[in-house]
């Protein structure tokens, strides 16, 4: 009987669900500083805030991208 030889979790290709997992997670994070730059009284913390916004944004995107061509499971 031969074995089943396990891929090392670095080599395996990502599935479908665990980059909309991540996806999901990074637009939580974003509607979170959302609510932090609403109420920041601080000019420059809320240009940060509103920054790491649109880059959470942009990488939840970009893993919505990455699932379309993934695997699902």
């Amino acid at each position: 009987m031969l074995e089943k030889r396990l891929m090392p979790q670095h080599l395996k290709p990502r599935s479908k669900d665990s980059f909309l997992q991540e996806a999901d997670s990074l637009r939580g994070l974003a509607r979170r500083a959302r609510r932090l730059a609403k109420d920041a009284t601080d000019e420059t913390d809320r240009t940060d805030l509103v920054r790491h916004i649109k880059e959470l944004e942009d990488s939840a995107a970009r893993l919505e991208k990455a699932a379309i061509d993934a695997k699902s499971g």
